[in-house]
């Protein structure tokens, strides 16, 4: 069966429904939920790349991609809540993020920093949503190569 999505129109002053939507979901028993935010873009007027480009760069979609993915237990395991950034930076994204004063919070823990995969951080039980959607709204425009007017969509599965 195909997933079916619900779309959102996000800004950066009006945050209330994702952050609503990741706390209605922390945890998961057997399954996960996960949430996508992008940059409100016209994709057709943005250049992605060839084939070739996707398959030899070393840097990740044009168009930044956060992803936070909710805890689950898997095969008995419990998996917690994570949170990723796919983005066209290449291996600069932490320096970046730092050089406009975007701080990874201390208890999130940095599990990969890939060029071409992204940032991958695994957040502690207790996670604050709101620091979440705020990290993310900060984090889409400081690594996105295009300029937008701070407004941005919010994708998840529908149930």
């Amino acid at each position: 069966m195909k997933t079916r999505y619900r779309t959102i129109q996000l800004s950066g002053t009006a945050i209330e429904t994702a952050v609503d939507l990741l706390k209605n979901h922390v945890y998961e028993a057997d399954s996960i939920f996960w949430v996508n935010i992008e940059p409100d873009v016209d994709k057709s007027n943005i250049h992605t790349g060839s084939i070739f480009w996707k398959a030899f760069s070393s840097r990740g979609p044009m168009i930044p991609k956060f992803t936070w993915v909710s805890a689950s237990t898997s095969r008995g395991n419990y998996q917690p809540a994570q949170v990723g950034l796919a983005h066209p930076t290449g291996n600069a994204v932490l320096k970046r993020l730092e050089d406009f004063k975007i701080e990874i919070p201390e208890q999130w823990i940095l599990q990969q920093d890939h060029p071409k995969r992204g940032l991958v951080i695994e957040l502690p039980k207790d996670h604050d949503a709101e620091k979440i959607i705020e990290f993310a709204l900060a984090a889409i425009p400081v690594v996105s190569p295009f300029e937008f007017d701070n407004q941005f969509i919010l994708k998840y599965p529908i149930r």
